[in-house]
């Protein structure tokens, strides 16, 4: 409880960062990905290891949905069925229910704080995730609590780091190492994990394969090597599936997105370029009556989509144009429909 109070603290504090591929945190690890408020994720996870030369299979999946809520709050659940966070309890079934905040603490680094309560040990767990990016090349860190490691009643903590090298923007080989600091009962293994992490091109995916000697992806079942594994290692896959905002899911029913009439005389005050997936810059600051012009660079269909659902573009093809003047101030935020990873923000000040 004493850690989810301090983690809760950390919560509450500067801005936060947008979502987060498999190319940017490593198997075993939280991470400090997010999601815009109101927009939602789901992500399968699937871990197993042959039995009887190949002819069975244990299997561990992990199942989470999250969404973004205000105060760049994310709320999310893990279901696992085969929890393995209490060895005596095998095959019963454990869900890990978390808040997180990240937080922008530097332009390579981010920082992100996480509290839980996991079902299977009756317990309140929590987590600050660290992610430092230099060239092609990140390192993670992640510290967790315990109020009840692994149900032993007692107190633990652990401790693990990771890194991944992007090959390219669409591939990377990502790993990491953990061990339990404090808690639990007798000697217990470190838990590790490497994978190779694919981001689909011209799709907001991300997909991964992964081998480890852990277990589900929670804190506890994260933090050692699995105590019933019958194989040193087990292998698995991970696949992210960004569901959208609740805006993008009404075009089920109201398919034409609003197009911002731009009148002959308007001139460009700031332009943002749609490039490898991304707004570029994702934060623009004008004042009121000014116009800002996106340009489509990528060879894939992209729109520039308010998340009021009041104004946006078609979708705009490579080499493709939109244009819209904002009359009044505040705080823009937009998306892309068909990739809602790509996120950015209009700041529009009085005059």
């Amino acid at each position: 409880m004493r850690t989810s109070i301090l983690v809760l603290g950390l919560l509450l504090g500067a801005r936060a960062l947008p979502a987060q591929s498999l190319l940017e945190r490593s198997p075993n690890l939280q991470g400090t990905w997010s999601l815009a408020p109101g927009s939602a994720a789901f992500v399968f996870a699937h871990r197993f290891e042959f039995l009887n030369g190949g002819d069975e299979l244990r299997n561990i999946p992990t199942l989470t949905l999250a969404l973004g809520l205000p105060l760049d709050l994310t709320l999310g659940l893990d279901y696992t069925s085969n929890s393995e966070v209490i060895p005596g309890s095998t095959g019963g079934n454990a869900t890990q229910y978390w808040v997180k905040r990240p937080l922008a603490i530097g332009p390579r680094t981010d920082l992100a704080g996480l509290v839980a309560y996991n079902t299977a040990a009756d317990s309140f767990d929590g987590a600050i995730n660290l992610r430092h990016r230099f060239g092609r090349f990140a390192i993670f860190g992640e510290g967790r609590a315990f109020s009840d490691l692994f149900g032993t009643g007692d107190f633990g903590t652990a401790a693990a780091l990771g890194g991944a090298v992007n090959i390219t923007q669409y591939l990377a080989i990502t790993g990491d190492i953990g061990q339990v600091l404090s808690g639990g009962e007798g000697d217990i293994p470190a838990a590790w994990s490497g994978a190779v992490a694919v981001a689909i091109p011209g799709s907001p995916h991300t997909f991964s394969l992964q081998a480890t000697n852990a277990g589900a992806l929670t804190l506890q079942g994260a933090s050692r090597k699995s105590p019933i594994n019958l194989k040193d290692v087990r292998y698995g896959f991970v696949f992210t599936v960004p569901l959208g905002t609740g805006s993008r899911w009404m075009r089920i029913f109201d398919p034409a997105p609003p197009v911002a009439a731009v009148q002959p005389g308007d001139s460009v005050t700031a332009r943002v370029d749609i490039r490898q997936i991304a707004f570029t810059p994702a934060e623009v600051r004008i004042k009121v009556g000014d116009t800002v012009e996106w340009v489509n660079s990528d060879p894939i269909e992209h729109t520039v989509t308010g998340d009021s659902g009041n104004w946006g573009s078609a979708l705009l093809k490579e080499g493709e144009r939109f244009r819209h003047r904002f009359t009044r101030p505040g705080t823009y935020r937009y998306h892309c429909t068909p990739h809602p990873v790509m996120t950015g923000v209009v700041i529009v000040e009085e005059g």
